[in-house]
């Protein structure tokens, strides 16, 4: 071989070196690129994955929770229905009224002839009568309740008992509350004091107890009863199988009755209605005493009482009214009238009323009405004013000044107060004038 093709080997050879290397590099150069997609497409899925198996751990963990709020949810009822079907303590409120006074009445009667003015402390009531009481109530189930009511009357100027001498003499009687009312035994308030709403005075010395003493001692011994509230209308039925062992109603005797062989002496019955909204509320009552062993129906205007001895005999008052509130005003509109059927005849009353009562702010307030009581049969008529003032110290404790005056016609002998020996001459009129302190608990 020449020298000049030795060369050329060896020029060649170095040239394919350059080449070789520059394929190489190419192929390099070329291959990376795919390497490199793979690898993200891989990071991608494996991101994919990644977030599938999170979504996966957060839906196990929502899951979770459902379940467990379930399960807390269970064991709150569960507990919540433990508590209140077992059986709780009894719940005691204590409560009272003591209201008294100083009263001064003109033209009582003296037995001696005449008449003069007196000045007393009032023993059974000013505005309200004084009274001690117990309210008990015990859940036996849901909606049902044992319930029982044990309250004495007592006179504030000396402390004795009320109601003829009994020591629980206002109410005392057990039953049952349950959704469709209350069922009670005992002794217990007519119906008639629950169905008198349009009467804004109530039991007040001077009021329709004055025509009318049975009204603020209305109750019946021996007594079943039942009460519901629903909604805005409350009803209420009494029946007692011997209304008054003791005498409660001043002058009407005693009237035990549950004797053997006359199943209706001494019975007595009394049932309401009344609905009551905050604009106005309407009412209605009937309350009725049958006659029997030691009775007498007795009209508080000088008339003698009549006999009352036959189960057949019978002394019924029907009551119905209104009322309305206007602002600061409240206005009552009613009628009460009365029948008593016996053997010495047949007399009935009628009484009407209108009162009003107005607060004039937190501390001062002022009521006060107007009744006229008409009786045809013994020819006994008389009319009643009364007005009232207040200052209230708070909710519980206040003092009062009322002024009351009653014109009787010529027969007539109707008290303005209370209690024995207070009546005027016949056909004269009175005037009293009371203040007095109240306090409630």
């Amino acid at each position: 071989m020449s020298n000049y093709a030795r060369r050329g080997i060896r020029g060649n050879g170095f040239n394919v070196s350059r080449i070789t290397a520059a394929v190489s590099l190419g192929f390099v150069l070329l291959s990376t690129p795919v390497l490199a997609e793979t690898e993200i497409e891989a990071l991608k899925r494996e991101l994919a994955e990644q977030k599938e198996l999170i979504k996966k751990i957060l839906a196990a963990q929502e899951s979770q929770k459902a379940v467990n709020a379930k399960v807390e949810a269970q064991a709150a009822a569960t507990q919540a229905h433990s508590a209140a079907t077992a059986p709780g303590a009894p719940t005691f409120t204590f409560y009272g009224v003591l209201d008294g006074g100083v009263e001064r009445i003109s033209n009582v009667s003296k037995s001696s002839g005449g008449s003069e003015d007196l000045t007393r402390v009032p023993n059974i009531t000013g505005t309200l009568p004084s009274r001690l009481g117990v309210n008990v109530a015990k859940e036996v189930s849901p909606g049902y309740k044992a319930i029982a009511t044990v309250e004495a009357g007592f006179n504030l100027d000396d402390g004795s008992s009320g109601q003829g001498g009994r020591i629980f003499g206002r109410q005392l009687f057990a039953g049952m509350e349950t959704p469709i009312g209350s069922f009670t035994l005992g002794r217990q308030n007519s119906m008639i004091v629950y169905g008198m709403s349009s009467d804004l005075l109530g039991p007040n010395i001077y009021s329709l107890g004055s025509v009318d003493a049975y009204l603020p001692n209305a109750r019946f011994d021996n007594s079943l009863a039942w009460r519901g509230k629903f909604d805005k209308f409350s009803f209420g039925a009494l029946y007692s199988l011997g209304r008054d062992t003791k005498g409660g109603t001043p002058a009407s005797g005693t009237c035990g009755g549950e004797e053997v062989g006359d199943p209706g002496r001494c019975k007595g019955w009394s049932a309401m209605v009344r609905y009551d909204d905050k604009a106005f509320g309407l009412s209605a009552a009937v309350d009725e005493q049958r006659g029997g062993t030691g009775a007498k129906a007795y009209f508080f205007n000088g008339a003698a009482p009549l006999d009352f001895s036959r189960s057949s005999d019978y002394d019924r008052r029907i009551a119905a009214g209104g009322y309305v509130n206007l602002g600061k005003a409240k206005f009552g509109l009613g009628w009460l009238g009365r029948k008593v059927d016996a053997l010495a005849g047949t007399v009935e009353s009628d009484t009407y009323y209108i009162n009003a009562a107005y607060q004039l702010n937190e501390k001062i307030a002022f009521d006060g009405g107007v009744y006229r009581i008409t009786n045809d049969d013994q020819d006994r008529n008389a009319t009643l004013v009364v007005v009232r003032g207040f200052y209230h110290w708070d909710q519980n404790l206040s003092n009062y000044l009322q002024i009351g005056h009653i014109s009787n016609s010529g027969d007539a002998r109707y008290a303005l107060s209370v209690g024995a020996g207070v009546s005027p001459p016949a056909g004269e009129s009175q005037t009293g004038v009371m203040a007095g302190v109240r306090y409630r608990f």
